[in-house]
């Protein structure tokens, strides 16, 4: 396998070297304000204008292009809006070609107002961008409305996917706006300043700090705003009261003048707005277990929405700017978030067991939880010079939280017939610190491509719970009730830091090479105090099989070299890693115990484009990657909080490996607006950690002491040989002139085969899911908006251990957006969302409608005061149902969401731009 990776890379290497040539260079900007272009288009032609070659200015305005073997050719230079430059060259003896200045073409900017028609926008190398005139909406909408009318978009929730993949980063006219937050972006920024959407895959910090492309990405939207107003301030402040008491007040301002800009927010509500929006209320329904811009908790201005209803104060702050002439950039926000968040949950899980039979399991949940949170977080880039450059990240955050849990669990033979059943109420404080300090910094030498970089990365965690625990539990079979009293105090910590060093080399003008070496440690500590009391007695006593005292420590050496191929038509990126890993773990208490693993493995990337014209663009990659168990997973410390459903770790466990493929297509012809995407995924994970599951046949003791009753879970992470996935999507998309409309049509397969222990046999979860979605986005005007989408969602999960046993589930998805301005500032709107599914069981078939419904006034003459009245949940009918499948059960949760009131909101939109501001060149 060593010899097959040396030929390749020698393979390589020699390719770069046949192909490197002469470049020419450049930058494109406009003649009166110095921005840049990015997007202008480099032609070199011959005395009889035949094309000897093109290329594109990238986002900061700059190309690169062969230079030709004549001795006298033309360079032309065009942008839309602009007047086309034509500079004859002859004798070049320099590659910069310097500065070009295009200007605007007033001429051409009237021909394309009077004809009516605007461009929907261009592509450049790995950018789509689309032009917002080319997309009507209402006046007061935000980026995320506009956007979702846009080829390729698919918004579910809290969910915003672009060709296939999910957005990580919405940056302003370069830049970040929120940190690296996509949500407060899309909800913040109205349609009023935006002039273009660019969807990219942005390059990492240390990627762009070195100038070595990795091919490592993130998928991106840009939203480019118009000139006139980058100076000035904007924002919205709403007010409303309601039925039931129920009430919102809130607010986001924000200043732009230049390349400075300052954004507060504040928010207060009981109806279950969990994160700042003006005018995105949805969350006052379902669950609220958000995927994509949610998916974790946010390193910056926005949490994890919870799912029930909750009561939310939060203030924010957001603030960027530019120093030095712009060579230093700084961005920081500060966010603060009060919640009480009420939970009332019912779920069902079914277990298929060995013997050809099933065990169910039942549950109500009942919690009240209260939390308060800090979060600061810092950036600074700062280019000192053109041989040196910085990055420095700090980030800080506080939280604490306090909560009280009733559970109700019963294990059941068949729906009717009890095996045991645990009444419990828990309640616990937990107090929660973590500081992280990244530092890049990088050296240029003389020679182009040639740099030396290092960075330290330094994570500090410090997290503390206290809970107290009292269940009754009873053994339906034997007739045996016992109770149980519990004291539980947790402290964990760790420190983790990662100093790496970087040098690359250029191979020509297109190849360039990296070498990496990489070191880092993860050393972490867990106490565990357990003591329980009898009933009648008021003593409590530590709990020696309950209690753990664990220290652990991660140690990672990694070398790594690197290619990177750049062509007009040809990119390549890869890498060969080499990874030591060293797992250390203690066991201090209930007796010392000591484990000691190394993990020693090739971890090979490969990222190949393919972009023969400006409409098809093809991307496939490769990569491997290693996943170590965390501290809880390797303590075998028991955990029975639930005592129908106990669980605790394995010292034994090892790190998985991971391969994983993909492939991504682009087809746009921007000519006739439409668009083709599609992605593939496929991944394996070779010792992968699933999950062993005991269920009890009788009473059985834990480790001699610990008592697991009949029917009960004993749950435990195991190493097993191989998990796999594979999912595609794919997306088309075209005009509907006919009624002045936007199509998209999106296909989705997925087929997952994941394994699990049930009672020490295997057991392989196959699903597959099939989905086919239609939506119809209107481009009619301001007073007129409408988007119309239906869903439907097939899954089949198989069972290996019963192979007759098929469990098929449907659910479909229709929404309906719709927003009319029928008369001098009268308006109305609504969203109406039905919810169908089948296969569920009896308790969870049915077709859910929900309706929300606006009627407003917008006061004259400016319209930035309105008025409305708001009904939620018109029909009376939200609720919130979701399926979960693994390795050793399928569940289905059922959660009570907010139900119908009436409110009064009064809102006031403020626009007050202040014309052109100087920029500094990004």
């Amino acid at each position: 396998m060593r010899k097959i990776y040396l030929l390749f890379f020698s393979f390589l290497l020699f390719h770069g070297n046949l192909l490197g040539q002469e470049m020419l260079n450049g930058k494109v900007v406009d003649n009166e304000t110095g921005e840049t272009l990015p997007g202008a288009y480099i032609f070199l032609k011959d005395n009889d204008d035949n094309t000897l070659g093109n290329t594109y200015t990238d986002e900061n305005g700059e190309f690169k292009i062969s230079n030709p073997a004549l001795s006298s050719f033309i360079l032309e230079v065009s942008f839309i809006g602009y007047k086309t430059l034509r500079k004859p060259l002859s004798g070049v003896t320099s590659k910069n070609l310097g500065t070009i200045s295009l200007q605007e073409d007033a001429a051409q900017l009237q021909e394309v107002e009077i004809q009516g028609k605007v461009m929907t926008g261009e592509v450049k190398g790995d950018t789509v961008a689309f032009n917002a005139n080319a997309y009507k909406t209402r006046s007061q909408a935000s980026a995320g409305e506009l956007v979702r009318k846009m080829p390729g978009v698919r918004m579910n929730g809290g969910t915003i996917e672009v060709q296939g993949e999910t957005v990580g980063r919405v940056l302003v006219d370069g830049e970040p706006f929120f940190g690296d937050d996509p949500a407060m972006a899309m909800q913040n920024l109205p349609v009023a300043v935006i002039d273009k959407i660019e969807f990219l895959d942005q390059k990492s910090d240390q990627a762009r700090l070195t100038g070595f492309d990795d091919g490592e990405t993130i998928k991106t939207i840009n939203i480019v705003t118009k000139k006139e107003t980058r100076g000035g301030k904007f924002g919205q402040l709403f007010a409303g009261y309601g039925t039931d008491d129920n009430y919102l007040v809130g607010g986001a301002v924000h200043f732009f003048e230049g390349a400075q800009r300052l954004s507060l927010l504040g928010l207060s509500n009981n109806i279950n707005q969990q994160n700042f929006s003006a005018d995105d209320l949805t969350g006052a329904f379902g669950s609220g277990d958000s995927r994509g811009w949610r998916r974790r908790d946010s390193d910056d201005i926005t949490v994890r929405e919870r799912p029930g209803i909750t009561t939310t104060n939060s203030l924010g702050t957001n603030f960027t700017d530019k120093f030095d002439d712009g060579k230093a950039r700084f961005s920081g926000n500060y966010f603060f978030n009060d919640s009480e968040n009420t939970l009332r949950r019912r779920s069902t899980r079914e277990y298929i067991l060995p013997s050809d039979s099933l065990q169910f399991y039942e549950e109500e949940r009942q919690e009240e939880n209260n939390s308060q949170l800090h979060r600061l977080n810092m950036k600074l880039e700062y280019d000192i010079s053109e041989k040196h450059a910085i990055i420095w990240r700090p980030r800080f955050s506080y939280e604490k939280a306090n909560s009280t849990s009733k559970l109700a669990a019963v294990n059941l033979f068949d729906q009717s017939t009890p095996i045991s059943e645990t009444v419990n109420a828990t309640e616990s404080t937990e107090e929660a610190l973590r500081f992280d300090n990244d530092f890049t910094y990088r050296y240029k030498f003389n020679k182009p491509g040639r740099t030396i970089s290092t960075s330290i990365e330094t994570g500090y965690r410090d997290n503390k719970s206290d809970s107290r625990l009292v269940s009754v539990n009873q053994n339906y079979q034997s007739g045996n009730l016992d109770s149980l009293i519990q004291k539980t105090n947790n402290k964990n910590g760790s420190f983790d830091y990662e100093v790496e060093i970087e040098y690359t080399e250029p191979i020509g003008e297109n190849s360039q090479v990296r070498v990496e070496y990489e070191i880092g440690n993860d050393k972490s500590d867990n106490i565990q105090d357990v003591s329980q009391r009898e009933m009648e007695s008021t003593v409590f006593e530590r709990d020696s099989t309950l209690s753990n005292e664990f220290e652990n420590s991660y140690q990672r050496n990694e070398i790594s070299l690197g290619y990177r191929y750049a062509g007009e038509i040809w990119r390549v990126y890869s890498s060969l890693n080499y990874e030591v890993a060293k797992l250390n773990s203690d066991r201090l208490f209930p007796g010392y115990e000591n484990t000691k693993r190394t993990f020693k493995n090739f971890v090979p990337r490969l990222y190949v484009d393919y972009e023969p014209s400006k409409s098809l663009s093809v991307r496939v990659g490769y990569r491997t990657d290693t996943d170590a168990p965390s501290v809880r997973q390797l303590q075998d410390v028991i955990d029975n909080s639930n005592p129908l459903q106990i669980s605790m770790g394995n010292p034994e466990l090892e790190q998985e490996y991971e391969h994983r493929l993909f492939t991504r297509i682009r087809k746009i012809n921007l000519e006739n607006s439409k668009s083709f995407f599609m992605w593939f995924s496929a991944g394996l994970r070779n010792n992968y950690m699933g999950t062993s599951t005991y269920i009890a046949t009788q009473d059985t003791l834990i480790q001699n002491d610990v008592l697991l009753r009949q029917g009960g879970q004993l749950s435990m992470p195991v190493n097993l040989s191989r998990a796999w996935n594979a999912n595609t999507s794919i997306s088309f998309g075209f005009p509907l002139s006919f009624m002045k409309s936007n199509l998209n049509l999106d296909t989705r397969i997925s087929y997952s085969n994941t394994p699990g222990l049930i009672n020490d046999q295997l057991n392989n979860n196959h699903n597959l899911g099939l989905g086919q979605g239609i939506g119809i986005s209107s481009n009619v005007g301001e007073n007129l908006d409408f988007n119309l989408s239906t869903s439907g969602n097939y899954n089949l999960v198989k069972s290996s251990i019963q192979e007759n046993r098929n469990t098929e589930y449907y659910s479909h998805e229709t929404r309906l957006d719709l927003y009319w301005n029928f008369w001098k500032g009268f308006f109305v709107s609504t969203n109406v969302n039905n919810q169908f599914y089948v296969g569920l069981g009896e308790e969870y078939d049915q077709s859910v409608w929900l309706m929300n419904a606006d009627f407003g006034y917008r006061f004259p003459p400016t319209q930035n005061l309105e008025l409305k009245m708001t009904v939620f949940d018109l029909l009376n009918q939200n609720t919130s149902i979701n399926r979960s499948v693994t390795d050793v059960y399928i569940e289905t949760e059922r959660t009570d969401v907010l139900r119908q009131f009436f409110m009064l909101t009064l809102t006031y939109n403020l626009r007050a731009f202040g014309g052109n501001q100087p920029q500094y060149e990004n």
